[in-house]
């Protein structure tokens, strides 16, 4: 009887050594935990999808049992998984694309590929290309120009920045936008002098939504090839390390993304941000403010909802205080006015929804930071984010409101690259700042909104080309990119950090990117991701034992 009772409980302990002990160990390398108070361990233990255990080698080994997967990750290192904070998904719509070469492609070479191009496609069908500045903001380049070439094929081109698109005559009505058409708020249509006929060229929301009809644009796309080219973007991301996107839906709405999200079978985290808008009569339209996730996409999130409050410098649509340069009377616009604004506060205070606004000028950030702290609202635990924010150090007063606001800013390092089409100038006195925003205290993400390479993203954050003095380290560029980017989604609690309790999203990295040089940080490719604990990509040519 004793010897049976004692069979019984070495039996019971190990039932539950089994049931406690680790399903992956990773050990033996260099883990960037993201987390300040103890920034590197050697080992994790994850069981059911979160991490259970951080420490050393030994300590983590002993935790092991029979069942436990052993990584041995042979002195590499280990980040949290990547959180691009700020990207576009592509839109769709179904048109032959022209090939260009460059950001700034001429026009020359744009209208040559567009003359062979319409007599290989049969007439009606879409002809799409990307363009740069020298296109976007040529004052040449309308849709008379473009239907003397394409007369029978609806053409648009649209600005690789997203603010700018030109249309031929046929692309026009294609999008039922009239030839008179009035501006909706949001967006506006450059004219001839006659202050009435469009061009063709339209910027904000004419340039990537026209504003007649979202189901007349997704009656235009391509949802087979959205979907194959969503496919394709997964296995870069995962190949990159990145293990969430949150996804400002220019392109659809959040319910259309779940829709293509479901038959793409993405493995990583999607966060889906609607993007508001003003109807005619002044009524807010915000889509899918009662969506969410079925149960059977659990990485899928719609929160958030964003407003396009200006353009950029780039096509000199920021609002900003001092005039551009070349043309000493303009200064840019809003594109809503401070009540519209103060709407759009109130309606996601009622709905409880964190608010996301496109600002970059210092005019617009002004009036934003003021109305904002005129409000009697608790602005803090909302946690308003700029997307973009560069001239949130036009003044001091600017920092110290942000601060006091829990404003969080989400800044593109590849922004900072050298533009082609702009002329080179000596690095600005404020604009873009990252160093300064931290030493603030204000919170700072990092989202791509462009080349989603995480590696270029911190080489352009650890060098800021644009201007050196506000350059971060790669380790604070790090955070900014996982623990600040989930803070940044209201997602601390569940990841952002390899810590206990956190999910176990995590990239194992090709290079030490702390420590590499140029060439080897962005030839950096992660070897092994892994989405809540699982392995959702694995160079195995690189982890094999």
């Amino acid at each position: 009887m004793k010897a049976s009772v004692f069979i019984l409980c070495i039996l019971s302990w190990s039932l539950i050594t089994l049931a406690q002990a680790p399903d992956i160990i990773l050990t033996h390398g260099k883990i960037f935990t993201s987390d300040t108070s103890q920034l590197y361990v050697e080992a994790l233990a994850i069981k059911n999808g979160r991490i259970t255990a951080t420490g050393t080698a030994k300590e983590i080994a002993a935790l092991g049992g029979g069942q436990t997967q052993l990584i041995d990750l042979k002195g590499k290192l280990v980040v949290p998984g990547f959180n691009d904070a700020h990207n576009h998904l592509p839109d769709g719509l179904k048109a032959t694309k022209i090939k260009v070469t460059g950001m700034d492609p001429s026009f020359t070479s744009i209208a040559d590929s567009l003359k062979a191009m319409v007599h290989r496609i049969p007439k009606g069908q879409w002809i799409s290309a990307t363009i740069g500045l020298s296109i976007a903001n040529s004052p040449e380049v309308n849709r008379f120009v473009l239907d003397k070439i394409a007369p029978d094929h609806p053409v648009r081109l649209f600005s690789w920045w997203g603010h700018v698109a030109i249309y031929n005559s046929l692309g026009l009505k294609k999008m039922g936008i009239l030839e008179t058409q009035a501006d909706p708020k949001g967006g506006f249509y450059e004219r001839l002098p006659d202050n009435k006929t469009l061009t063709g060229k339209a910027f904000e929301k004419n340039a990537y939504m026209p504003h007649t009809s979202y189901q007349l644009f997704s009656s235009m796309r391509d949802e087979a090839q959205l979907v194959a080219e969503l496919k394709g973007m997964t296995q870069a991301l995962l190949q990159s390390g990145i293990t969430s996107f949150q996804n400002m839906c220019t392109g659809a709405s959040p319910e259309d993304y779940i829709r293509f999200w479901k038959q793409a079978g993405l493995p990583f985290h999607l966060r889906l941000i609607r993007w508001g808008d003003i109807n005619a009569d002044g009524t807010l339209n915000v889509p899918s403010k009662k969506s969410s996730p079925s149960a059977d996409l659990p990485l899928a999130t719609v929160s958030g909802t964003k407003w396009l409050l200006e353009g950029t410098p780039l096509e000199q649509g920021a609002a900003e205080i001092a005039a551009y340069p070349n043309r000493p009377e303009w200064h840019g616009r809003m594109n809503y006015s401070v009540e519209e604004i103060e709407k759009m506060c109130r309606e996601a205070i009622a709905r409880k929804d964190q608010i996301h606004f496109h600002i970059v000028g210092s005019l617009t950030i002004g009036k934003v930071l003021d109305l904002m702290s005129s409000m009697n609202v608790d602005w803090k635990s909302m946690r308003p984010r700029f997307e973009h924010g560069d001239e949130i150090d036009y003044s001091p007063e600017y920092l110290k409101k942000a601060k006091a606001l829990g404003v969080i800013i989400v800044q593109n390092p590849t922004h900072f690259e050298a533009i082609p089409g702009m002329s080179a100038r000596p690095a600005p006195a404020h604009g873009m700042a990252l160093k300064t925003v931290l030493a603030h205290g204000i919170p700072l993400a990092i989202g791509s909104d462009g080349p989603f390479n995480p590696y270029l993203n911190i080489l352009l954050a650890s060098t800021h080309p644009a201007r050196p003095s506000e350059a971060i380290t790669r380790e604070q560029a790090v955070i900014a990119y996982t623990r600040t980017s989930a803070y940044a989604e209201f997602e601390e609690q569940d990841k952002g950090t390899l810590t206990v309790g956190k999910r176990a999203d995590l990239a194992v990295l090709s290079n030490d990117i702390f420590r590499a040089d140029i060439p080897a940080l962005l030839q950096t490719k992660s070897v092994l991701t892994m989405v809540n604990g699982k392995i959702v990509y694995e160079d195995k040519s690189t982890t094999k034992p």
